[in-house]
């Protein structure tokens, strides 16, 4: 199995990325461009933070499973720049 990483390792270039996180923030967005999404603010054990999306196309998906407040694994996301996760899965 695939050893943790901490938000500090990820790289836009690779996706096997597996890091256990805390949701800080969560609120729901909508935006003409972007259609309704879901944003998070994510925060590792060593204290830092990352900005997460869950995009239109799968906001049925994980509406339910997502809470602020919760500690996630997260497997296999997607790093779009140094701020920013795009949870396609977890």
């Amino acid at each position: 199995m695939a050893a943790m990483n901490n938000v500090s390792d990820l790289k836009p270039f690779k996706s096997m990325w597996k890091v256990r996180v805390k949701i800080i923030r969560l609120w729901k967005q909508y935006s003409t461009a972007s259609g309704e999404t879901i944003e998070m603010v994510f925060v590792d054990s060593r204290g830092d933070k990352i900005h997460g999306t869950v995009k239109k196309d799968e906001v049925r998906q994980f509406v339910h499973v997502l809470q602020q407040g919760q500690t996630k694994v997260l497997i296999n996301v997607i790093v779009i720049s140094h701020f920013r996760l795009n949870l396609t899965d977890y």
